[in-house]
């Protein structure tokens, strides 16, 4: 009996110990929404480009800190190329908290990352409603044939 409670023991040790020198992984869901009239193009960490058509939104997961490329276009061929928009941020993941940085870094350590945004997002609304997630506003502008159609007299 000794010598089966030995090895538990041991064996709950092993565990332990791999547990503990595993690396950490992030594990976040979070939305991209998009409330313009323009397609939005996302690319994470350089990979393919995901449409988020206007009024829609889109899951994204967070499993490790990266990079976040976003375009605004005109038209479902249009290329993140052709963009009328277009941003660049980081994202940081770390285990349940994950978030998007911008800024410059002012207060970071007293505030946290992002909290106080000098530089400016617009037509993005980073971290919000929750940390993470991504919306495009509704000024983030209309495409050349729409202006010229809501501009049009009968």
């Amino acid at each position: 009996m000794r010598g089966l409670s030995t090895a538990l023991g041991i064996a709950a040790a092993l565990v332990a110990v791999a547990a503990a020198t595993s690396p950490v992984e992030a594990g976040c869901a979070r939305r991209i929404v998009n409330r313009s009239g323009t397609i939005a193009l996302i690319s994470r960490d350089g990979g393919p480009w995901v449409a988020v058509r206007p009024n829609r939104s889109q899951t994204i997961h967070y499993y490790q800190s990266g990079k976040l490329d976003v375009a605004l276009t005109c038209g479902p061929g249009a290329l993140p190329e052709q963009a009328s928009f277009r941003a660049s941020y980081d994202t940081v993941a770390v285990i349940d908290r994950c978030y998007i940085r911008f800024g410059d870094g002012f207060f970071e350590n007293q505030l946290g990352g992002g909290f106080l945004g000098r530089k400016e997002t617009g037509p993005l609304a980073l971290n919000n409603p929750r940390q993470g997630d991504l919306v495009i506003g509704p000024t983030a502008g209309t495409c050349v044939a729409e202006r010229a159609a809501i501009s049009a007299r009968y």
